[in-house]
């Protein structure tokens, strides 16, 4: 869908919620300006199962393979468009990882110590900034030397119109709730979420 079908979709949305109080104009200018910016927020806020995700080695030739720090343990850059985990998995560890703590973490400590970090068996991914390298995926751990990636799977930052088709309907609803609250109609704002919310939950039980 275009760009301008999508300001169309959120026109429709508002017009639904609506009406407005005098001089509360939100045109096609203000809505485009939203939507990139709602399009990478809905999907930080869907399961990670729903939208279509990328994979970290066909981002680019420099990340989806794994960089060793010492035997057990090292990184894989993270992709530039990286914006949600979806699932990471080493070749030997028994399961995926499908969620990452960051270096505020109270467990990431353990992580520094061989019986009390992450294993192949119980493993651990931390959100890392590398100097030189950007963003990058710590793991913890491998058995000794086997540092292969099954997989990398994660959901891209990109533009409203590059979104999978079946999301506009949420996107619309999402960028009408981000237009009312710049208008201050807070509570047509919360009916326009709560679209949002039962679109996902009507996904959810699929």
């Amino acid at each position: 869908m275009d760009r301008d079908e999508i300001q169309v979709k959120v026109k429709l949305r508002l017009d639904e919620l609506g009406p407005f109080e005098e001089g509360q104009v939100i045109d096609s200018g203000k809505i485009d300006a939203v939507l990139d910016d709602t399009a990478n927020r809905l999907l930080k806020i869907v399961p990670p199962y729903i939208p279509t995700p990328s994979s970290f080695a066909d981002a680019s030739a420099s990340t989806g393979g794994s960089v060793a720090y010492d035997a057990y343990t090292g990184y894989v850059p993270l992709p530039s468009d990286f914006l949600k985990l979806v699932s990471f998995k080493m070749e030997n560890w028994t399961r995926a990882v499908t969620k990452a703590m960051t270096e505020n973490d109270p467990d990431y400590h353990k992580q520094g110590y061989q019986y009390l970090r992450g294993s192949h068996t119980k493993p651990v991914a931390v959100y890392r900034y590398k100097v030189g390298v950007g963003k990058v995926l710590d793991y913890y751990s491998v058995q000794s030397g086997l540092h292969s990636v099954e997989h990398g799977l994660y959901l891209a930052s990109k533009p409203a119109d590059e979104l999978d088709e079946f999301l506009m309907d949420p996107l619309s609803w999402l960028a009408a709730e981000a237009l009312l609250n710049t208008v201050g109609e807070i509570d047509l704002a919360k009916a326009a979420f709560q679209k949002v919310v039962e679109w996902i939950n009507s996904y959810s039980v699929i």
